[in-house]
Order: C-alpha cells, then sequence, then structure tokens
C-alpha cells in the first residue's frame, strides 16, 4: 500500500473550524469499497513550504525551490545556498530512510526573526507476521512504556477517528550537530493514525525548537492534525 498526500493550503487559524465543518469521514457507505485508502488530504498553513519525498526528482525539485526562495541572489548567497541546499538533502535523505511521504518546513517569521517548525508523514507498513489489527488503546500503553514520564500519551479522537497523540520533549543528535543547546529540547508532538482496513500506520511528526513558542505551536499542530482526512 502506498500513500500519496494531498495537502490543501490555508491559514493556520481556521483550519480547526474547516475540520470540524467537513463531511464525516468515518461512517461508512452501504456497499463501499473496504480496500484501505491511497491518498490523504489535510490543512497546512501557508508559509509552510511542502517537500514532497518518495519521488527523487520531486525531492530535488523542492529542495532547488526552498534554497532559491530563502536565498534569492545567487552570486550574493552563494555560500550560504549550497549550506542550506546540503542542509535540506541531508534532512530529506534522513526523512526517506525513515519511510518518509512528505516534509513540511516552516518558513514564517516575525520581524526578520524566523519561527521554525516542521511535520514530517511517515508510513508504518502492516507486519504481515501479525494477523490482528493492533488497537489504539495497546499503542497507547506502548508508547507510555516506552517514553515514561517523558510523554503525555493520550487517545484522542480527530476528524479521521481516532489516533493516539504523544507530546514530549527531546533532543535528537542531529539537532545537537546544528548546534541546539541541550537545555532547550525540542518539543515534538507524533499523532499515530491507523490506516483504515489494514494494519498499517500513518505517523504525523510535528517538531518545534523554540519552548517559548511551544504551546502555541502545539495548538496550531492539533488544528492540523485534525483537519486530516483520508481521501
Amino acid at each position: 500500500m502506498a500513500l500519496t498526500g494531498e495537502p490543501a493550503i490555508e491559514e493556520a487559524g481556521t483550519a480547526r473550524a474547516r475540520a470540524e465543518a467537513a463531511p464525516d469521514a468515518r461512517p461508512e457507505q452501504a456497499g463501499a469499497s473496504v480496500a484501505p485508502p491511497s491518498s490523504y488530504r489535510m490543512i497546512t498553513p501557508t508559509d509552510w513550504f511542502r517537500i514532497p519525498l518518495r519521488s527523487a526528482a520531486q525531492r530535488e525539485k523542492s529542495v532547488q525551490a526552498l534554497v532559491d526562495l530563502t536565498y534569492a541572489s545567487r552570486d550574493e548567497f552563494a555560500v550560504k545556498r549550497r549550506e542550506l541546499r546540503e542542509l535540506l538533502t541531508s534532512i530529506t535523505d534522513k526523512a526517506v530512510e525513515q519511510l518518509g511521504i512528505e516534509l513540511y518546513l516552516s518558513t514564517q517569521g516575525v520581524f526578520g526573526v524566523p519561527i521554525p517548525a516542521s511535520l514530517l508523514v511517515t508510513a508504518e507498513p502492516e507486519d504481515p507476521a501479525v494477523r490482528a489489527v493492533l488497537p489504539v488503546e495497546m499503542l497507547a500503553d506502548g508508547l507510555r512504556n516506552k517514553h515514561g514520564e517523558n510523554a503525555d500519551v493520550r487517545v484522542v479522537r480527530l476528524t479521521c477517528g481516532p489516533a493516539v497523540r504523544c507530546r514530549r520533549r527531546e533532543l535528537s543528535q542531529d539537532s545537537k550537530d546544528l548546534g541546539q543547546p541541550e537545555d532547550r529540547p525540542s518539543t515534538l508532538l507524533d499523532f499515530y493514525l491507523p490506516v483504515p482496513h489494514s494494519g498499517a500506520w500513518l505517523v504525523l511528526s510535528f517538531s518545534t525548537p523554540l519552548p517559548e513558542l511551544a504551546d502555541a505551536q502545539v495548538e496550531m499542530f492539533d488544528a492540523v492534525a485534525d483537519s486530516f482526512l483520508w481521501a
């Protein structure tokens, strides 16, 4: 099963309102197919830049477009353009290794100061050795055991159906390599969405490195997740 994203672009503040107004996709129509969905849609902020990951050509084209957007002058910013391209290539290559479908990077800034945030959408395929579909409550218990008191794990009801929500703080080795201080870990918010009619999962992994804005960013992340619909 290969999922593809079909994101809708909209202001972050209206994401939840649109999600609540969207038709409920949970009830099944009589005679409808029971095959797993092949795509999805969600509403993302207008200043999030999307990088598709499954096509190498599209991935490289999007990386180049983001470099051009960030540093328009090829002559004046030649070194910074090369450094950013190398950084983005490294980030997207690792995302592909994690079975990433698409990556979003915030380009938002206030008075010239960037407000970084990211969203990585990944697929966790079903295990052919496991016949039963893992209940969301069981997955939540597993995440609590894994992260302990460092994470807030709960089962939530999104527009698309039940999901597991996991909020925690963490400083990855990649963040350390980029110079992020150890006393300022990133705030991570993961949503585990069971793919209907299968044992697979789709994971929305949000991240922000700014603790001062973490709560506001998480509120926006929640709205984006609540706008998610299987297409």
